[in-house]
C-alpha cells in the first residue's frame, strides 16, 4: 500500500463531503488537529497514530 498522505486524507474528507471540524469530530479529534495531518503530514507515534490508523480503518472499509 502507497504511503498516505495529508493529501489522502484531505481528498477521503472532501469524498465524504464533511468539513475539517465534523470529519474530526468522527473520530474524536479537533478540527485543528485536522488541519496539520492535512497541511503538515500526519503523525507517526503517539496517541495521535492510534486515532489516524483508526481514519485509514474506517476509510478503507469504506472503500470495499
Amino acid at each position: 500500500m502507497a504511503m498516505v498522505t495529508g493529501e489522502h486524507i484531505r481528498a477521503a474528507r472532501e469524498r465524504v463531503g464533511e468539513s475539517q471540524a465534523e470529519f474530526g469530530k468522527r473520530f474524536g479529534v479537533d478540527q485543528s488537529a485536522i488541519s496539520r495531518w492535512e497541511t503538515q503530514g500526519l503523525p507517526s507515534r503517539g496517541p495521535a497514530e492510534a486515532i489516524v490508523e483508526r481514519v485509514l480503518a474506517e476509510l478503507r472499509e469504506a472503500a470495499e
